[in-house]
């Protein structure tokens, strides 16, 4: 499979899956089928995208040339091959989880749920492959579309609101603050391609780069930037099965990765120049970080509490792309994937809990890993990773986030961080503790055969990429370097 064609793939088969589940919505079984079999396919071209990127193959589609230097373009990059790879990966095993949950569930319409979550993928990769802001900015508005059915599945009064809420947040900060952004950025720089070293480095002063970097920051709101966040609590009451998607999958992914490539491709080492407006977001994020893990401590139904715990995490991708050096940019992608697997595992866990016991609270899960060890078990695993407990992902993330922040000179960002991780133990340590060591509900499962290997099995299996990062650290800084330093 040539590098090209799996590009291609990566970006259509998520499409195709779609489709087909609209097409064939009965027998479920077929649907379920088409589901996950076109999710492998998904994975399989990510997987081997990442294969090129290692052995210095590229890969670039241009499907249109609506202005002189500006394609609507994909390119395959390092940045964007991992986390497409580990989007890719674990949207296969919440394709089996997503099939068998929403039959659990009982869920309406299913066949249309499934779907905006294979277009939500999709939209996804498309932000990971973007050749330039203007890709970005198009990915970026086709997968605000594909997730507001999500959030307003249900159809109820809640869910209208969060709908809403959701849309006018992402929408106007897009075209209020990030539409403009680029037009400005083209009008400086002639051109909007992701390149190492910057596109504006040189070309832009004090003022401008200051200004340009709030819009940038503030106008990609999918990574839950005070004061443009509420949007994610608010789409907590999203069908279970959706808010991996949001959470773990797409829309808190999408975000880090947009921050990514500005902070890289579009700055560079003119990030120096906006330092003003730099320190002071960071700053934001960094309060904004500390608030949301508390917060969530307060938050006694645990799809609100996951929410405020995966806003926390997701604003440390931001302030790692903010500190860009690299081994602030190095930090923020371990980041992603870090908060891509627990968060994807702590979604699902909580969607198959919900989906055979009905229990959604705080206190209502106390034992319950005594009678579902496999899901519990994920669940505390998922949990670790998340405060950045050795040896999970998320500790080497946040090792070196501190370690970027520090080593710039921002020792009160560095604190902020740990107070961060601090405040996240105590919203999950002892909930995931008590799943384990608090005495076994008598009456827990609503089916007398508890949880099926569709729902047990993905959340274990993606609870398990969680270690992956210890192994895999040292070449990862390796395959990560052009985004710094150019091609090697």
């Amino acid at each position: 499979m040539s590098a090209e064609f799996a590009l291609f793939g990566v970006l259509l088969a998520p499409v195709l899956q779609a489709l087909f589940v609209l097409a064939l919505p009965k027998p479920p079984g077929l649907r379920d089928v088409l589901h996950i079999g076109f999710a492998l396919a998904t994975a399989i071209c990510a997987g081997r995208l990442v294969n090129a990127v290692a052995n210095g193959e590229t890969a670039r589609i241009a499907l249109a040339q609506p202005l002189p230097n500006v394609d609507l373009a994909f390119v395959v990059e390092p940045l964007g091959a991992l986390v497409a790879a580990t989007i890719a990966g674990l949207g296969f095993l919440h394709a089996v989880h997503s099939a068998g949950l929403v039959r659990a569930m009982q869920e309406k319409s299913p066949a249309r749920l499934l779907a905006f979550m294979a277009l939500a993928i999709g939209a996804t990769m498309a932000v990971a492959f973007s050749a330039n802001l203007f890709t970005l900015f198009v990915a970026y508005q086709a997968l605000i579309l594909a997730v507001f059915p999500l959030v307003a599945h249900r159809g109820d009064e809640e869910a209208r609101r969060a709908s809403r809420t959701f849309l006018a947040t992402l929408l106007t900060a897009s075209m209020g603050l990030f539409l403009p952004a680029m037009i400005w950025t083209y009008a400086i720089a002639g051109a909007l391609d992701f390149r190492p070293g910057g596109v504006l480095d040189g070309r832009v002063d004090t003022l401008t780069a200051n200004i340009l970097l709030v819009l940038f920051v503030l106008g990609i709101a999918m990574a839950a930037t005070p004061p443009l966040h509420r949007w994610l609590p608010d789409s907590s009451r999203a069908p279970d099965a959706a808010l991996v998607t949001i959470q773990g999958l797409a829309i808190l992914p999408a975000g880090g990765i947009g921050l990514i490539k500005v902070a890289a491709f579009v700055f560079g080492p003119a990030l120096e120049t906006a330092r003003i407006a730099a320190y002071g977001l960071i700053g934001l994020v960094g309060v904004g970080m500390c608030a949301a893990a508390l917060i969530a401590l307060s938050r006694k139904d645990l799809r609100e509490r996951l929410a405020y715990s995966c806003m926390a995490q997701s604003m440390a991708v931001v302030i790692g792309a903010l500190v860009a050096l690299p081994v602030g940019l190095f930090a923020a992608a371990l980041q992603i994937v870090a908060l891509a697997c627990s968060a994807t595992t702590l979604t699902m866990a909580i969607g198959t809990t919900a989906a055979i016991t009905g229990r959604r609270t705080v206190a209502d899960y106390a034992g319950l890993g005594r009678v579902m060890p496999w899901t519990f078990a994920g669940f505390a695993l998922a949990s670790a990773s998340m405060i950045g407990m050795p040896p999970f992902s998320g500790a080497w993330a946040k090792l070196w986030l501190i370690t970027a922040a520090a080593g710039a000179g921002l020792v009160w960002a560095a604190v902020l961080v740990g107070v961060a991780a601090v405040l996240t133990f105590a919203h999950l340590a002892p909930l995931a503790a008590n799943t384990l060591a608090g005495k076994a509900p008598t009456d827990a499962f609503k089916r007398p055969d508890g949880a099926s290997i569709l729902l047990a099995a993905p959340v274990i299996l993606s609870a398990a990429a969680t270690l992956w990062l210890l192994v895999l650290a040292n070449r990862l800084s390796l395959f990560l370097a052009p985004i710094w330093s150019g091609p090697q």
